[in-house]
């Protein structure tokens, strides 16, 4: 009896959901009607819900709330910039960047077939020149050591996704990535410094002069005709304000980025981190040119910066008014001097050699 009792509660415990279930049904089929006007057309129903989201990740701008964590963006809930930013980066900074070094790389290919090795016409005369000094050479090496430590971990930090990832496996790359990354972000600052150095020593002749004009019109002597220069030609004065200026860029945005603790926002270190690899990749490209040129395309150039002199016909092809100038010096003279003047060797004449 108590049993039978019980079961009778249960069922009228049960019954009791039966009209929500009548009225939860109603709902479904009453309220797609209700979205609808006469016309069948959709009538747009506001959503609370929608409307805290999007307020949420601020879609329609940047909107900052009251938090009691105190710091840069504290109060930003969901930053949707990053999004932009890494868009950017993905679908933009890094195929352009893998195209212009390809492209560099294959000019000085094609360059290569069609010019060749750039022989000393009149072949080497035995004479030598002094045309860096020690410090001017020890300050070069140093930047250009640097510069390319720096290159190669920032491209693999920028491209090493792309290249590396699917070859050596993702513990590979993220060993190499960190060693990377650690060595990109102590090496700048050094960098920085010896760049500054490095202008100093080098500032004095690479100033244009009006009669730069005519090499570049020649370009530089490899469209048949002899393009006189100075102590620097145009072309060696256009890479260095490229790198100096380029350099200035790399340095400054790459310390903003190296030291976030100074209050900078997060989309000052992303505009920072977007000038740091444009600035960085073209002046990584044009050092391509610099390289070739200066290591195996030019007889005699390498040698300039690695024993410090040249050989007078190297000197008077490529630095004829330069030559003309130190030829007969026997008095010392800075090699970097406002003149454009050099020292022949360090007992002040021609080296016979």
């Amino acid at each position: 009896m108590i049993k039978r009792k019980m079961s009778s509660f249960k069922l009228i415990r049960e019954l009791n959901y039966i009209p929500f279930f009548i009225i939860l049904l109603m709902a479904m089929f009453v309220l797609p009607v209700s979205a609808n006007d006469g016309n069948g057309a959709n009538v747009k129903i506001a959503n609370p819900g929608s409307d805290l989201w999007r307020e949420v990740r601020q879609r329609e701008g940047l909107t900052e709330g009251t938090t009691q964590v105190k710091g840069v963006d504290a109060g930003v809930l969901i930053n949707t910039g990053g999004e932009a930013w890494r868009q950017l980066r993905v679908e933009q900074i890094i195929p352009y960047t893998g195209y212009l070094l390809g492209l560099t790389l294959l000019a000085l290919i094609i360059f290569r077939l069609i010019r060749g090795n750039i022989k000393i016409g009149a072949g080497r005369s035995g004479e030598k020149l002094l045309r860096f000094s020690l410090n001017q050479r020890t300050i070069h090496w140093i930047v250009a050591g640097l510069f390319l430590i720096l290159g190669l971990t920032g491209i693999i930090l920028l491209l090493g996704r792309t290249i590396l990832l699917p070859v050596i496996g993702s513990s590979g790359f993220s060993a190499i990535a960190s060693v990377s990354k650690l060595i990109h972000d102590y090496c700048g600052p050094v960098f920085s410094i010896f760049l500054l150095i490095m202008f100093i020593s080098f500032v004095k002749g690479n100033f244009y002069k009006l009669k730069d004009i005519n090499w570049f019109l020649k370009g530089g002597g490899m469209l048949g005709k002899h393009a006189s220069a100075g102590r620097y030609n145009a072309g060696e004065k256009s890479w260095f304000w490229l790198a100096m200026l380029g350099g200035i860029v790399i340095v400054i945005s790459g310390l903003i980025l190296d030291f976030p603790i100074f209050g900078q926002t997060r989309e000052l270190l992303e505009q920072a981190q977007v000038f740091h690899v444009i600035a960085s990749v073209v002046v990584l490209a044009a050092s391509f040119g610099h390289i070739y040129m200066g290591t195996v395309a030019m007889e005699g150039a390498l040698e300039t910066m690695t024993t410090g002199y040249c050989d007078s016909n190297w000197a008077k092809e490529h630095h004829d008014e330069w030559y003309e100038e130190i030829k007969d010096l026997n008095e010392t003279e800075d090699s970097n001097s406002t003149s454009e003047q050099a020292t022949t060797t360090s007992d002040n004449s021609v080296k016979p050699v």
